[in-house]
């Protein structure tokens, strides 16, 4: 303690000198953010059943028609020798090489073409359940196309007779199932849902 001059002690004061050190102090917070409040999280909406049906659908269509694309690659040899006849047929002038070079283009072609659809539509699929609503609309031509290239499919690579029925039920499968998982895309639980999107 310090003594006065007249022998009095005086007691320290507890309030700080004006000028000495000031406490540090925590800084001040930046306009427009909140360190206590979390940022707000978009909350997730459950697809509704006639969505989740119609994914199941489109599925069961890409499965039978990679299960085409995979049998009629491994039996390829016996689809090539069916063709050459056709082929042979269509242009008796020409020579050995060129017939087995038109029967491998048209019908690795034709399975080409069918795992590319099979490709587009789940690629779709998969940008519309994240609520991408426009992937629907793109999804309806590419059905047609779909239907066209089954077609196609069916008039190189399904084998006449009893050999050529498992390929057909899986082909008629896989374009049936498209269309109705498509039509379901359409009705209006599905199309609330995808709409909801703009106002999440």
């Amino acid at each position: 303690m310090a003594q006065q001059a007249d022998g009095s002690r005086q007691t320290p004061s507890s309030t700080p000198s004006v000028s000495g050190p000031a406490s540090p102090s925590a800084p001040p917070p930046r306009p427009g953010i909140s360190l206590s409040t979390p940022p707000p999280i978009a909350a997730v909406v459950k697809p509704p059943a006639l969505a989740r049906w119609s994914r199941s659908l489109w599925v069961a269509s890409f499965v039978a028609g990679i299960a085409v694309v995979a049998t009629g690659f491994l039996g390829r040899d016996s689809h090539f020798e069916r063709l050459k006849g056709v082929i042979g047929g269509m242009v008796p002038e020409g020579d050995a090489n060129a017939v087995e070079g038109a029967t491998a283009v048209v019908f690795l072609g034709s399975l080409a073409m069918l795992a590319l659809v099979v490709a587009m539509e789940a690629t779709l699929l998969a940008a519309l359940f994240r609520r991408r609503i426009w992937a629907r609309w793109a999804l309806a031509p590419l059905v047609l196309l779909h239907a066209v290239v089954t077609v196609i499919t069916a008039d190189f690579v399904v084998a006449p007779g009893a050999d050529g029925v498992l390929t057909t039920v899986l082909l008629a499968a896989q374009f049936i199932l498209a269309a109705a998982g498509l039509i379901l895309l359409f009705l209006p639980s599905t199309t609330s849902w995808l709409l909801s999107e703009r106002f999440s």
